[in-house]
């Protein structure tokens, strides 16, 4: 009996390392710090279309021309901002430029664009987006939390 205790004793401790190294080597892993819709964003702020076909108000969005283009973009800056669309706009008038949320948002959409074509234009380098800093949260984040 004293050895079927000490088996099932060393079995469970066994099984609480592995599971512990299971975890830590998770928390370990770098972060995926690429948003599912930031390449829309990329591509649409980076455009060399200067028109827009379809929405109301676009300053800084180039080469917008179906509903499906201009919802991707959104849903990169809300998964990017980890905000909803109320956060920017007045979501009885979207074109409306009432909100400090949406002015300051065109500012950082032109200084991402800046960016990228200014400094990150080489052959497969990777491209600057809402998502590089603020990775999910309305205030940029200055350091990858682990």
């Amino acid at each position: 009996m004293k050895m079927n205790k000490t088996a099932v004793f060393y079995g469970i401790l066994i099984t609480i390392i592995v599971l512990a190294l299971i975890i830590s080597s998770d928390l370990n892993k770098t972060p995926d710090l690429k948003a599912k819709y930031a390449d829309f964003v990329t591509e649409q702020i980076l455009s060399q279309d200067t028109t827009n076909t379809f929405g109301d108000n676009l300053k800084v969005l180039r080469g917008i021309h179906s509903r499906n283009q201009l919802l991707n973009v959104m849903r990169g800056f809300t998964e990017a901002l980890g905000v909803k669309c109320d956060f920017c706009h007045n979501t009885d008038n979207f074109a409306s430029d009432e909100k400090i949320q949406k002015r300051t948002a065109r500012v950082m959409i032109r200084m991402v664009a800046d960016i990228d074509r200014s400094y990150l234009d080489g052959p497969r380098m990777e491209k600057v987006t809402c998502f590089t800093c603020h990775r999910g949260a309305s205030i940029p984040k200055l350091v990858v939390e682990r």
